[in-house]
């Protein structure tokens, strides 16, 4: 199995739904295939709502939400600096 980059189907093109991240070859958000994933509780679910979708688009688009979770998040712990020690 080859591994699965999100680069390769969530795409942003400011003529498209304003710049908002979408699969790329659809006017789908990535926002609204994570809403379909938070609904459906399941992929077959999603493909359901969104037939156009392949699994691994839909696999994709969660991938590049935790990819942008973890930037925000490494990004948030940079800006707090060091950690303080704890007691003892």
């Amino acid at each position: 199995m080859s591994q699965l980059d999100w680069r390769e189907y969530v795409v942003s093109d400011a003529a498209v739904l304003g710049g908002r991240p979408v699969v790329r070859g659809t006017r789908i958000a990535a926002e609204e295939v994570l809403d379909a994933i938070d609904r459906c509780a399941d992929i077959e679910g999603v493909l359901a709502v969104y037939p156009q979708l392949t699994r691994e688009a839909v696999l994709a688009v969660i991938q590049f939400r935790l990819a942008v979770q973890y930037a925000r998040d490494r990004k948030h712990m940079q800006r707090r600096g060091p950690m303080a020690p704890g007691p003892g």
